[in-house]
C-alpha cells in the first residue's frame, strides 16, 4: 500500500508539472489579464462618462492584448471591445471635419471645404476599419466558443452576461462600420450583407433586458430596406416603441437608433422627434451602470443635431436645447409625459 500511495503521489506531481509546463508564463499572465479586465475593469469602464479617456486607453491597451494571441489566450472578446472603444474618437474627428467642410462650403471657401472633406473621408475609413475589425473578432469569438455562425441558425445558450454585451457591442460596431464606410465613399467596401446578419443575431438577446435595442435593429432594417409601405410604417412605430422601452431602464440608446435611421432615410420629422425625445430625459434618470454607452449615444445624437443645424441655420447646434429648432414655436414637448415616472 505504501508503494501504491507513493506511485499515486508521484503521478500527481508529474501531471501537475506537465500541466504547468504546457501553460507558459506568458499564457498565465495573459489569462490573468483577461480575467481581470472582464471581471473587474469592464464594470468600472461602463460606469464612466469620459469617452476620450476610454478611446486613448484602448489605443494603448489593444496592441498589448493582441500580443497574447500567440500564447493561446482567448483575446477575441477583449479585442472586440478594445477596437470598438478606440473607434469612437476617430469617428468624432471625422464628424468634426465634416462640419468644417460644410461650414467652409457655405462661406465660399471651396479649397478648404474640399480639403476638410478629404480628411473626413480618410478618418471615416479608419473608423470603419476599427469597427469592422471589432465585428470580426465578435464573429470569431462566437464561432470558436459556441460554433455559432453569426446571424445564422439557432442562437447559442450564452453562459455569461458579458457575452451578451459582446453581441451588443459587436453588432453596433458592424452597423457603424457600414455607416462610416458609406461616408468615406466606400473606401473599405464593407459587406452590406452584414446588416441582415446583425438583425438576425438580435434574436439572441432579450429585447426587454437590452433596452429595446434588438427590436430597434430589426425595425431599422424594415425601414431602411422596406418590403412595402405598410412594413416601413410599422418599422417607424417599432423604433418609437422600443425607444420608450429603453427609457424605462434609464437608457437612451433606442432614441439614438431612431435618430440614425431617420437621418439615413432623410426623414426630418422623425429626426426632430428622436432628438426631442433624447434631450427631454433628465440626467438623474439615466442608468449609471451603463453611463458610458449612454454617453456615446449622446455624442451620436449631438452629431446628428449638429448636421441638422448646419443645414438649417449654417452653424452647429447650441450646447443646450439642440432639439428646440428656431423654425418651431417654443412649446413644451408633452409627448413623453408620464413615460419616465416609473424609472
Amino acid at each position: 500500500m505504501t508503494y501504491l500511495r507513493i506511485a499515486k503521489k508521484t503521478g500527481l506531481v508529474l501531471a501537475s508539472t506537465l500541466l504547468l509546463a504546457a501553460c507558459s508564463k506568458d499564457q498565465l499572465v495573459g489569462n490573468g489579464l483577461r480575467a481581470y479586465t472582464i471581471e473587474h475593469a469592464l464594470p468600472v469602464i461602463l460606469k464612466t462618462d469620459d469617452v476620450t479617456m476610454i478611446c486613448h486607453a484602448n489605443d494603448g491597451f489593444t496592441p498589448i492584448v493582441k500580443a497574447f494571441t500567440k500564447f493561446n489566450v482567448e483575446t477575441d472578446m477583449m479585442l472586440a471591445f478594445g477596437l470598438a472603444g478606440s473607434s469612437i474618437c476617430t469617428e468624432n474627428q471625422a464628424i468634426e471635419k465634416e462640419l468644417w467642410s460644410s461650414l467652409s462650403e457655405k462661406q465660399g471657401w471651396t479649397d478648404v471645404a474640399i480639403d476638410a472633406r478629404i480628411a473626413q473621408q480618410l478618418l471615416n475609413k479608419e473608423a470603419a476599419r476599427k469597427q469592422i475589425a471589432s465585428y470580426n473578432y465578435t464573429v470569431n469569438y462566437f464561432k470558436q466558443q459556441y460554433r455559432y455562425e453569426f446571424g445564422e441558425g439557432k442562437c447559442p445558450k450564452l453562459k455569461q452576461e458579458v457575452e451578451e454585451l459582446l453581441l451588443f457591442v459587436g453588432s453596433v460596431s458592424a452597423l457603424q462600420a457600414i455607416n462610416n464606410d458609406i461616408a468615406s465613399g466606400r473606401l473599405l467596401n464593407v459587406d452590406m450583407g452584414i446588416f441582415p446578419k446583425v438583425a438576425h443575431a438580435m434574436d439572441c438577446l432579450d429585447n426587454q433586458k437590452w433596452w429595446g435595442f434588438p427590436q430597434s435593429i430589426r425595425a431599422a432594417l424594415a425601414v431602411i430596406l422596406p418590403e412595402s409601405p405598410a412594413i416601413e410604417e410599422a418599422g417607424w412605430k417599432s423604433l418609437q416603441d422600443n425607444a420608450a422601452i429603453g427609457l424605462q431602464q434609464g437608457m437612451r440608446t433606442g432614441y439614438a437608433s431612431y435618430a440614425v435611421v431617420a437621418n439615413i432615410k432623410g426623414r426630418d420629422d422623425h429626426l426632430r422627434q428622436a432628438l426631442k425625445g433624447f434631450e427631454s430625459v433628465p440626467s438623474d434618470k439615466i442608468n449609471k451602470n451603463y453611463l458610458l454607452l449612454d454617453t456615446i449615444a449622446e455624442q451620436q445624437i449631438r452629431h446628428l443635431a449638429n448636421r441638422f443645424w448646419m443645414r438649417l441655420e449654417g452653424r452647429r447646434a447650441p450646447t443646450e436645447g439642440y432639439s428646440q429648432f428656431l423654425d418651431e414655436k417654443r412649446q413644451p414637448d408633452k409627448s413623453l409625459d408620464g413615460m419616465l415616472d416609473d424609472i
